[in-house]
């Protein structure tokens, strides 16, 4: 099976009102998957080392697959999936997920949980950016981090203060922006061969993702696109238009879902089967490079709660014991810069994720990634110093410490700070942060070196 063959399906398949394909398949075969399988979910034990909960919950999401398909919401009907089918595609080759060019041209390497070896840094955020010289500024310091495998560029939300329409021809112009400012900045600071992964950021249609590709523009077969599934077992046309567009190119295509904790998906258990389902579908229906995951929180927006902190530790397991297909754990906190609670949630995630046999982490997106210049290059270095700090750690001592870093944040979740801007705690034109930032966060390091994480 190719993706041609799948594709035939968008206008061959079963044909569902999207709220009947919710309330009369999906939702019903969630909960008596969950029930089948004995998949359960344990508020005081989030990262735990039970493979064979584990196992079960990859198991169930093949079932899943199988039972429900991919709604596809232009022509209401169901891309179904035979389950001879997907055991089929898992057991097909894997590309080889090699990223960058000259001395940044590395492979994605698979991990297994536990494993006392780093996890590929991908560092940065695709959070906008109100000018290209923030942009640029910004990602200079990503690109100076020395352990930076790949990044992320920020978006454009506008063009000589005009907002971009999805779809227009200004999308079209700041798509084109972004990378060519990312790529500046990465020639400025002597990386140019540094991947950038989330192309692209400013396009939210095919027309800007298309347009962004063109050679000249700065972009290279050996970065990656990201290509969406829809919460929840959903896709559009938009994202078939990228699909089938990155794989005639030979591009790299990263597979892309944000499942909703609390929506259709339920709650712990269901949003862990449908993430891992996703992420089967990254490799048996779009062929992908990699694969970029993260749960996110109806209410809240983040993925820092005790709940989200378990899907990202069993999927992580269900996964890397399974398959060899590269995924990168997404987390986004619900503090932005400048506030102490935001290195706590990012510390939850990164311990959540590095030691579950993730291949990859990503800069955890501060403020939910919804305020613009809401980043710096300070919350990327922490996360690579501190997913260091960790590789190794036990399950036992990192839910120990899960558990003491809920205690200071978990509680304020809900009136969580957004924190400053970037020129407010980072000076623009030195690219350094400001001396009550740095203080800030030396006291941060500090604390967690007496917790026995020395940074």
């Amino acid at each position: 099976m190719n993706i041609v063959d799948y594709l035939k399906r968008i206008t061959e398949g079963s044909m569902y009102t999207e709220k009947d394909f919710y309330l009369k398949i999906m939702i019903p075969k969630i909960k008596k998957i969950i029930k089948e399988y004995d998949l359960h979910y344990n508020k005081e034990s989030i990262i735990v080392d039970d493979d064979n909960l584990a196992n079960r919950v990859f198991e169930a999401a093949i079932e899943l697959i199988a039972e429900v398909g991919i709604y596809c919401e232009n022509t209401n009907r169901v891309i179904s999936f035979d389950k001879s089918e997907v055991i089929e595609g898992l057991e097909m080759p894997y590309n080889d997920s090699v990223f960058g060019e000259g001395k940044d041209r590395n492979r994605m390497a698979t991990r297994k949980p536990g494993e006392n070896t780093l996890p590929w840094f991908h560092v940065g955020t695709g959070i906008v950016s109100s000018s290209e010289d923030i942009a640029q500024s910004v990602v200079e310091g990503y690109g100076s981090i020395e352990d930076a495998s790949s990044i992320s560029i920020p978006a454009f939300s506008q063009i000589r203060g005009i907002d971009v329409p999805g779809g227009s021809p200004f999308e079209i112009i700041a798509s084109v922006n972004s990378v060519q400012a990312g790529r500046k900045a990465l020639k400025t600071i002597g990386r140019p061969g540094l991947p950038i992964l989330n192309l692209n950021s400013s396009s939210t249609s095919s027309v800007g993702t298309v347009a962004s590709s063109y050679p000249e523009f700065g972009l290279r077969k050996s970065d990656g696109w990201l290509v969406d599934f829809l919460a929840e077992m959903k896709i559009n046309f938009e994202s078939l238009n990228r699909l089938m567009f990155v794989s005639m190119i030979g591009g790299n295509i990263g597979s892309t879902a944000l499942p909703i904790l609390g929506g259709y998906s339920g709650g712990a258990v269901g949003t862990a089967l449908v993430m891992t389902a996703y992420y089967i579908l990254g490799k048996v229906f779009f062929n992908g490079s990699y694969h970029l995951s993260g749960p996110l929180h109806f209410s809240f927006g983040n993925s820092s709660t005790r709940d989200a902190l378990w899907i990202f530790n069993i999927v992580g397991r269900a996964t890397s014991l399974n398959m060899k297909y590269p995924m990168i754990g997404l987390g986004y906190a619900a503090f932005g810069p400048c506030t102490r609670e935001y290195f706590y949630e990012a510390a939850a995630i990164a311990l959540s994720i590095v030691n579950s046999g993730y291949a990859a982490i990503q800069t955890v997106h501060p403020a939910k990634a919804v305020v613009n210049d809401g980043v710096t290059p300070l919350e990327a270095r922490f996360l690579v110093d501190f997913s260091k700090a960790i590789v190794g750690m036990s399950s036992e001592e990192s839910n120990n410490i899960v558990l003491k870093l809920l205690e200071k944040y978990e509680p304020k979740i809900n009136e969580a700070s957004p924190g400053r801007k970037y020129y407010e705690c980072y000076d623009v034109t030195k690219r350094e942060p400001t001396g009550e930032y740095l203080k800030m966060y030396e006291n941060i390091v500090k604390e967690f070196s007496q917790m026995g994480i020395v940074i």
